[in-house]
This record gives C-alpha cells, sequence and structure tokens, in this order.
C-alpha cells in the first residue's frame, strides 16, 4: 500500500507537469509575450517553485507525517495539486487571451478608422483641399455631397506660333463631366455605417468617441497643407483587460503590432493618411 501510494503521488506529479509544459513553451513565445519582461519570466519561475513545493510536500507525507494521517495529507496534497496547476496554466495562458482579444477589437477600431479616413479623403477632395472639421460636419458631408463623373481624352489643336510664323500642333487632354454620384452611395453603398463610425468600439460607454483633431493651414517642409489626425487610447479599447499586460501592450514598439499607447490615423506633423497599424489588420479585414 505504501508503494501504490509513492507511486500514486509520483505520478500525479508528473501528469501536472506534463500538462503545463504545453503552456509553458506558448508562455515564453515571443509572438505572445515581449521577451524579457515580468510576464515572460514569471511562468518559470511560478513552475520552479510549484516544484520544490510539490517535492517537499511529499517528502513531508512519506517520511515526517504518522501513517494514519497520510491518507487525508494525499488527499491535501492532490486537491492543491489540482488547484495551484489550474491557477499556473490560467496565468500562462493570460497572454494568449489577451492577445486574441486584443488583435479582435483593435480589427473593429481599425475598420472605423478606414471609414474615417475614406470620408475625410473625399471631404479634402471635393473641397478643395480641406477637411472636415469635426463628425458632425463629415456625416453632414457623407450624406449631400457628390462625386463628378469625368471623362478624360487625349485631343490637339492647330495654333500659330507668333515667334516663328508657323502653325504648331499642342497636346491636350479634354475633361467633360458626364454627372454626379453621391459620396454616400460612392463610399458606403447601402450602409449607414458612417453613422456610427465615429464610436469607439468595447469602450465603458457606448458613446465614447474618437478624438478629430484638424489643422486648415499648416507649414511643412516649405509646403502648406490642411491635415488631420484621429486617434484613440488602448486603454480606452482594451479597459476591462489584464493591467499588467496593458502596461506592457501600451509601450509595444514592432512592425507587426500597433505601437506606442493609441491607435491613430493621419498626422498633424507631416501629411499623411496612413495609420500606426501593420499590414496584417489591412489584409482580411476591408468592410463589404
Amino acid at each position: 500500500m505504501k508503494h501504490a501510494k509513492q507511486k500514486f503521488n509520483l505520478v500525479l506529479s508528473f501528469v501536472i507537469a506534463f500538462l503545463l509544459v504545453p503552456a509553458l513553451a506558448v508562455a515564453q513565445d515571443s509572438k505572445v509575450v515581449e521577451p524579457g519582461s515580468f510576464e515572460a519570466l514569471k511562468t518559470p519561475i511560478i513552475l520552479v517553485v510549484a516544484l520544490i513545493v510539490a517535492i517537499g510536500l511529499l517528502f513531508l507525507i512519506e517520511k515526517v507525517i504518522p501513517r494514519k494521517l497520510r491518507s487525508i495529507f494525499s488527499i491535501v496534497f492532490l486537491a492543491a495539486s489540482v488547484f495551484f496547476g489550474y491557477q499556473i496554466y490560467a496565468s500562462i495562458m493570460a497572454p494568449v487571451k489577451f492577445k486574441k482579444e486584443k488583435i479582435a477589437r483593435y480589427s473593429e477600431v481599425i475598420n472605423n478608422l478606414k471609414d474615417i479616413r475614406n470620408a475625410q479623403s473625399a471631404h479634402k477632395t471635393i473641397t478643395g483641399g480641406q477637411y472636415a472639421k469635426n463628425f458632425a460636419e463629415l456625416e453632414n458631408f457623407i450624406e449631400t455631397a457628390e462625386f463628378a463623373i469625368v471623362e478624360k481624352r487625349d485631343s490637339s489643336f492647330v495654333y500659330f506660333d507668333k515667334t516663328y510664323k508657323i502653325d504648331k500642333q499642342r497636346d491636350t487632354v479634354i475633361i467633360d463631366t458626364l454627372g454626379f454620384r453621391p459620396v454616400k452611395d460612392s463610399l458606403f453603398k447601402n450602409s449607414t455605417r458612417y453613422k456610427t463610425m465615429k464610436y469607439v468600439p468595447f469602450a465603458k460607454s457606448d458613446k465614447e468617441t474618437f478624438k478629430m483633431e484638424v489643422i486648415d493651414s499648416v507649414v511643412i517642409n516649405k509646403y502648406t497643407a490642411s491635415v488631420f489626425k484621429v486617434s484613440v487610447a488602448k486603454d480606452v479599447i482594451l479597459h476591462d483587460l489584464d493591467k499588467d499586460l496593458l502596461k506592457q501592450e501600451k509601450r509595444v514598439i514592432s512592425v507587426d503590432e500597433v505601437d506606442g499607447s493609441h491607435i491613430f490615423v493621419g498626422s498633424l506633423d507631416k501629411v499623411s493618411d496612413s495609420g500606426n497599424w501593420p499590414t496584417s489588420y489591412e489584409i482580411g479585414n476591408k468592410k463589404k
């Protein structure tokens, strides 16, 4: 019976270790956690401490605890092993779950930012180089403005050159306006999502909006232009997730991740309508 109990406890320890090894490998994946970060280091530390404690408990049960009480301590050890094994596994998998949820949320946020960018680009084209100053103005523009449908064709004509006293041919492009198409139909087809694109998905309040900044005239590299920036803090999007992982996420700098503490499109420092998200968010997330 004694040897059977020893074998049972030994097998139990190996089973728990076997179940945690795959999770430990995931926890060290650089795509899941930041190399050298606390999240990457705490898992192996926890496992080493847990192993030392488990060995110590087995020693106590077999060498110190009276034989009559060993059955009780074995049951306690079993319960403790299951409990702490689950806690360690949950701790290991937390970064994996965080990343999966983060990507899902960022995808929806970025889709809204793309819609805002497209609408602002249309506003700049039609109004002669200016961006809408706020969401109310932008929404009104979408509902009322129209794109001109034009046809361009090459042509030429003959003119008299007074200097050389001869006829010369000059090439030109003739632009004909064929009609007009509503901006709303061009950008959003039958969708009304332009009415909700200003709201931040997953924020605490369903009325939380993106921050829009517009400068009508700014000189950048001796070039005068209108610039805009629309942004939201990662805290707003991930407010209900693990706080330690959120702090790590706000410090991330990588070509495969959304850099910094905010997600944004546009810039106030340069003429740009690009976003700070990687190309992975451009593929497979286009709204139809």
